[in-house]
């Protein structure tokens, strides 16, 4: 915790050295420091117009020029090492529990009672190196350690340099706990998995599969519309959205050693999207919110520089999809309640960022703001109890509570309003899902582009039957003029079987009917692929290879077929999961996934149900700070 004592004595730092900075006073010279390097003179002259200036009694002046001008000859001597050796001077912030195997660190010289580790190191290194390195001189297992240096994670096999490592950076070691580290190895392994696009691709293609409810996936908008997205775009939102909600998890479970590298990796993946994308959705700047908070309970807000920078995009990400003053929220929800709590953390973290920064007066404006708004989403404990006795649960009641300024009729009729938005929602994804699969079953075009659907369902309206529907818009590449003259041209496609999923009709295909119709001389493929067009009817197979005189159409590419497991080079996501995968592969695959949506939450509105009361401690603790500042 910051105090009114270690804030003045930062501040009073910070306004000498400014001062010095500015009017070009190098306390490494001479006079101020001999040519061996010890202490010189300091001109009285220059302490009375100091101390005048600056409002500060001449002692503690002097006091602050010396520690100013000893921190200044380390750090030349650390530049001028570098220069000469190539070893270049990093300071370590530890942070975290070390189980009581520190007692190492505890002994190292290198390691000062702030718990600051000094080390010096090549930056043609690699980070797996270093963090063996700092590893070692803690004294805890390299598993437990995580190194973030400017809001990204240190990775392993390059070099320092390449990670943007410089000499005099600053860096900060997590140390984890023996459950965390076993939690961090487990989502590195799934983590690995992802990014070899496995696991994403599973993932996106399920949530668009009608028949696999068991991994719903859904990216909406701010009125819970899903967000129809490119293939490649869903897959980076995915990945990155879900990290950030595995972060989200370890957060609530007070982990924030293993919340915040699962929240930077989100924040790589983040950036892979679009601008568009990131706009349409809060995602990116609640992250942005959850890192720095991260930052604030490491007690490491005010020396990581990209937390200013944060607070900055996630501000603009908030106007962007929320509107300036939450008009465009208004528009779309009719009330700004439930997100106004983002808004309570993130004037709360520009406060107190602020503070750190010395600005007293811009953390007065947003402490005052974020209280203001915090007094305005306080709720009623026996209010919210009697909510609950009515059959709502906590978080429905919390934030209708909010939406409704406290009322209680008025939570009463918010929560039966958006229950029956998220159950249209659900319908609508449901048909989105299934014409995403009535797509894949009408097979592609001759220019290669899907059946469109809508097209497909019109020409139904006006009587023709389904089969001759679909094939009709493939010749015709959806065009509906051409596919009624094909229709009109080629009547014997009147006759064509309705479609069918072709895979599941490959499953049900026995060896017996296929041999039955080898031994008519027809081709084996030709075969298999009659059957599954006419779901296992030899009647019906048969006639069809008499009218195509023995030449059946390939099946619809993204499903496959028994013989060849190629697919279509524009079919989506689920299609470039390999069906030449083992079922010991594919196990393996589902479990990953399984573990990583076990913790995931189910309400969309859950990142927005804060509870607020680390807030409320967070602000009266800088309220007080800020108040023995002006006594001070």
């Amino acid at each position: 915790m910051a105090t009114a004592t270690s804030f003045i004595e930062e501040y009073n730092l910070k306004c000498v050295r400014d001062k010095l900075n500015q009017e070009k006073i190098k306390l490494w010279l001479p006079p101020y420091t001999t040519n061996d390097g010890q202490k010189g003179e300091m001109p009285q002259e220059l302490v009375e117009k100091y101390s005048k200036e600056l409002q500060m009694p001449q002692d503690l002046l002097q006091e602050t020029l010396e520690q100013l001008r000893i921190h200044a000859l380390q750090k030349l001597a650390e530049r001028d090492k570098f220069q000469k050796s190539g070893l270049a001077s990093l300071k370590v912030k530890i942070s975290g529990k070390t189980n009581g195997t520190n007692d190492k660190a505890a002994r190292s010289p290198n390691v000062s009672s702030s718990q600051t580790l000094s080390i010096e190191i090549s930056l043609s290194v690699t980070g797996s190196e270093l963090r063996q390195k700092v590893a070692d001189d803690v004294g805890i297992p390299i598993d437990q350690t995580k190194i973030i240096c400017n809001g990204h994670i240190v990775n392993g096999p390059t070099s320092l340099q390449e990670q943007g490592i410089k000499n005099g950076s600053r860096l900060l070691l997590l140390c984890l706990s023996v459950t965390e580290a076993e939690a961090s190895r487990q989502q590195e392994q799934i983590s690995q998995l992802m990014e070899t696009r496995h696991a994403a691709e599973l993932l996106s293609a399920r949530a668009e599969n009608e028949d696999d409810d068991e991994y719903s996936v859904q990216i909406a908008d701010q009125s819970g519309r899903p967000l129809q997205l490119p293939p490649q775009e869903r897959k980076a939102l995915t990945l990155a959205m879900t990290l950030h909600e595995k972060g989200r998890t370890a957060l609530k479970r007070k982990e924030v050693n293993l919340a915040l590298p699962l929240l930077l990796e989100a924040d790589k993946e983040f950036k892979r999207c679009s601008a568009g994308i990131l706009t349409s959705v809060d995602n990116y700047a609640v992250l942005c919110l959850d890192i720095v908070w991260c930052y604030l309970h490491l007690r490491n807000i005010e020396e990581l520089p990209d937390a200013v920078e944060r607070l900055k995009k996630s501000e603009e990400c908030f106007h962007k999809s929320y509107g300036l003053d939450l008009s465009r929220l208004t528009a779309v929800k009719g009330e700004t309640g439930t997100q106004l709590a983002l808004y309570v953390r993130l004037h709360l973290l520009q406060g107190i960022v602020a503070f750190h920064q010395h600005n007293i007066p811009q953390a007065h404006h947003y402490i005052q703001k974020a209280e203001q708004e915090l007094n305005r989403l306080d709720v009623d404990g026996a209010t919210l109890t009697e909510v609950m006795t009515m059959g709502f649960s906590e978080r429905e009641a919390r934030l209708a509570l909010r939406a409704s300024n406290g009322d209680l009729q008025g939570a009463v009729t918010h929560i039966m309003k958006r229950r029956e938005e998220k159950e249209d929602n659900k319908r609508k994804a449901k048909d989105e899902r299934k014409k995403n699969r009535l797509a894949k079953i009408l097979g592609n075009t001759a220019s290669g582009t899907r059946v469109n659907v809508e097209n497909y369902e019109m020409l139904l309206s006006m009587g023709f039957p389904k089969g001759a529907s679909a094939e009709a818009l493939r010749q015709a590449n959806n065009d509906v003029s051409q596919a009624l003259e094909v229709l009109q041209n080629h009547p014997e496609l009147l006759s064509l079987p309705e479609p069918s999923d072709p895979q599941h009709n490959v499953e049900e295909i026995s060896d017996e009917l296929v041999a039955q119709i080898i031994a008519m001389g027809f081709d084996p493929e030709m075969a298999r692929r009659a059957l599954a067009m006419n779901w296992s009817d030899l009647e019906k197979a048969m006639n069809d290879l008499i009218q195509r005189e023995g030449i059946m159409p390939p099946l619809p590419a993204e499903f496959g077929s028994s013989s060849s497991s190629s697919t279509s080079g524009s079919t989506p996501s689920s299609a470039s999961i390999s069906p030449t995968k083992s079922p010991k592969e594919l196990e393996e695959e589902k479990l990953a996934i399984g573990k990583l949506v076990l913790d995931l939450p189910e309400d969309e509105e859950d990142y927005i149900d804060l509870t607020l009361t680390e807030e409320a401690q967070l602000l009266q603790e800088y309220k007080s700070l800020l108040e023995s500042l002006n006594k001070t």
